[in-house]
């Protein structure tokens, strides 16, 4: 099915795709700034079969807590938004410089349910789903991964990135999938699926032979 915003979150791409080509062309920037940039812009180009898929599985689950870890350039945090706009998508963790450039963007969007927050023990909520962006700072995959109880409800959801494209992710990927609290891996080569479910057996899936559109 292909739902009503997706339109408009092409438009919103191609706007953001000139937007970052024009930061990385006029601005002075640090080299980790400049290598966010040049990998939001790489990613973005490609990415809109994955923000489907994301859309489209938090449709079919609709947790009532949604978590977004890491750094994030907009479009991928308007796809998890605009899903249910009166839900708040909780962005976590983001550096300063990121979350600098990714407010306004969605401010001027329309989108107002995203709330952006630090990543540490002073948390007091728990998730139902969870995606960990491909450009999470080491520091905030550190605290995640060490406080899974702390973040994750019993019965959730956990999406990583790039689990084929990034040995740091793959690595992440296979340390979590052992862990007894997921039911059920799925290997979808650009990105893997954990879930927790009661009464479930511990399986892995590879599917990265098969497309989604």
């Amino acid at each position: 099915m292909h739902y009503y915003p997706f339109r408009k979150l092409d438009r919103q791409c191609q706007k953001m795709l000139s937007i970052l080509k024009e930061k990385l062309n006029k601005e002075a920037l640090c080299e980790e700034e400049r290598l966010w940039y040049e990998t939001e812009y790489t990613h973005l180009k490609d990415s809109t079969k994955l923000h489907r898929l994301l859309f489209r599985l938090l449709n079919f689950i609709n947790p009532k807590n949604v978590a977004f870890i890491g750094d994030d350039s907009g479009q991928n945090l308007a796809y998890l938004a605009k899903v249910d706009s009166r839900r708040k998508v909780h962005c976590l963790g983001s550096r300063v410089f990121a979350r600098s450039f990714t407010s306004p963007i969605l401010s001027d969007s329309g989108i107002l349910n995203v709330v952006f927050s630090a990543l540490n023990s002073e948390m007091n909520q728990a998730f139902d789903f969870v995606q960990i962006s491909r450009t999470i700072s080491a520091r905030a995959l550190f605290e995640f991964e060490n406080n899974l109880d702390r973040y994750l409800n019993t019965e959730c959801f956990l999406i990583v990135e790039d689990i084929s494209k990034q040995e740091e992710m793959r690595l992440l990927w296979e340390r979590l999938k052992r862990q007894e609290r997921f039911s059920v891996s799925l290997d979808l080569f650009d990105v893997g699926i954990l879930f927790s479910r009661k009464g479930m057996k511990k399986q892995d899936y590879n599917l990265s032979s098969r497309s989604y559109k």
